[in-house]
């Protein structure tokens, strides 16, 4: 009896430790979010040696200097990015899950609307744009799941996290009359999350949404995140003022994220200084982290008053 009493004793203390190691994991992996006060979001002429002079915390970046799988970023560039002389940043990849690109590396000659069949219409308002039926296998195959796809290629070159964008492609669906639209999209962001932290095992890799902040109130979306971004909450492109109605809306969905910890990104196009500094007022008297800048975003813009520090 005395050995079964202390075997039980030595599990029940294995256990303890085993639990304390967890919680303390979690501790670290949390934390790597934390102390974030600036941030700055490029998708087009990145230069490398610029980029790292900058002192932002947090960088979205395209995964690719030039967007094309001749540019994609290495693993030593992405190094020299998080440590470069402005000190260390996180390195987000920007990817766009409710539309293909037709300069993507996973583009095929003679796609076009149909064909294949969870290609969509082109977006007229962004040329070489198409929506997809975002639901569908083969798409989600080519974003998560195989060596050879858009996020596997983003973790493996280093990447602190991913910043997803067009979820609210979920919308143009419903109105097309696609029940199951908000659902279905919700369902890929948790899977792209689920897959990153649990399949690749890297845990601390960030998932940040872009728009739709509406899904936040599912919870099982918003404890996939790590966080949110939204274009437009004060200023639209360009310097043309939100109303007080657009504004409270979109604060009431941001507030719950600040609620639960994490990271709200505000990016407003705008380049008047008194705009600017609204914006960032407004965004930081929110528990938000503001930037301003220019809606082609093709440079990192230092904004006078607010530069990252």
């Amino acid at each position: 009896m005395k050995r079964i009493h202390s075997f039980i004793i030595v599990m029940i203390i294995i256990l303890l430790m085993l639990t304390s190691y967890l919680f303390i994991q979690e501790i670290q992996v949390s934390n790597k979010w934390k102390g974030i006060n600036d941030w700055g979001y490029q998708l087009q002429n990145i230069n490398i040696d610029e980029t790292r002079a900058t002192k932002f915390d947090l960088l979205v970046l395209d995964y690719s200097v030039n967007g094309e799988a001749s540019g994609e970023f290495t693993r030593n560039d992405i190094i020299s990015l998080q440590g470069g002389p402005g000190g260390s940043k996180l390195i987000i990849a920007y990817l766009s899950i409710g539309e293909a690109e037709d300069y993507r590396y996973y583009w095929q000659d003679g796609w076009k609307p149909g064909a294949p069949e969870w290609l969509d219409k082109v977006n007229p308002n962004w040329e070489g744009n198409y929506k997809v039926k975002y639901w569908d296998e083969k798409w989600q195959n080519i974003i998560f799941g195989s060596p050879n796809s858009y996020l596997d290629k983003i973790i493996d070159a280093g990447f602190d996290g991913v910043y997803l964008d067009i979820i609210d492609a979920y919308q143009y669906y419903e109105e097309k009359g696609y029940s199951n639209a908000r659902e279905d999209m919700i369902n890929f962001v948790i899977a792209i999350a689920d897959y990153a932290h649990r399949t690749k095992g890297a845990k601390d890799f960030g998932i940040f949404a872009q728009n739709a902040e509406e899904l936040v109130e599912n919870m099982n979306y918003l404890n996939a995140l790590t966080g949110i971004g939204r274009e437009e909450v004060y200023f639209e492109a360009t310097n043309i003022r939100t109303s007080t109605h657009h504004r409270d809306a979109i604060e009431t969905y941001l507030d719950l994220v600040v609620a639960e910890n994490k990271l709200v990104l505000t990016v407003d196009y705008c380049n008047k200084q008194d705009y600017i500094d609204e914006a960032y007022t407004l965004a930081k008297e929110k528990g938000y982290i503001p930037y301003c800048t220019t809606v082609e975003l093709d440079s990192l813009t230092l904004n006078a008053g607010h530069a990252p520090d």
